[in-house]
Parts: C-alpha cells; sequence; structure tokens
C-alpha cells in the first residue's frame, strides 16, 4: 500500500515516509556524533562522501587495514548506540 500510495505522490513519496526518513537522519546523526573524532571522519568519508577504503585511507593518512578495522569499531560502537530494532 505504501508503494502505490509512493506513486500517486511522485518521487517525493507520502509524508509518512519523509517523516520516518527524517527520524532516522536525525537518530543517526546523533549516534554518529558519539563517536571519537577518527571513527566520525571514516563514517563519514565512507558513508556520506562515499569514498572507497583506498580512498579514506589516503585522506585520513592510514593504511587501508587500519581504515578497515576503524570502520568495523566505528560501525559496531553505532549498532550499540542506536535503539533496539532501528532499521536505516
Amino acid at each position: 500500500m505504501l508503494d502505490a500510495d509512493r506513486e500517486d505522490r511522485g518521487p517525493e513519496g507520502s509524508p509518512e515516509a519523509a517523516v520516518v526518513e527524517h527520524i532516522t537522519n536525525v537518530a543517526l546523526l546523533t549516534a554518529v556524533k558519539q563517536l571519537n573524532p577518527e571513527q566520525q571522519e571514516c563514517i563519514v568519508l565512507r558513508f556520506l562522501q562515499g569514498f572507497s577504503v583506498a580512498e579514506t585511507a589516503r585522506a585520513m593518512g592510514k593504511n587501508e587495514g587500519a581504515i578497515k578495522a576503524l570502520q568495523y569499531r566505528a560501525v559496531r560502537a553505532l549498532a550499540r548506540l542506536l535503539p533496539d530494532g532501528f532499521q536505516p
């Protein structure tokens, strides 16, 4: 039913979907702000800026293995910070 409603309203979607998306974005941003600065930078570069592991490593002055480990720790920390059952 949501898909049919979304089609009727065009590309912007339903008001309900917009509210859910906003709440999701706020929850994610709040959680990211609780990470340490290196983890924040890694998450921003990888997921918001779309950098590859290699590009993130160059930008942060680290090797790729360090970025993979940093990203893993950051994502695990985010999972602990977000409410149970949270699905972006």
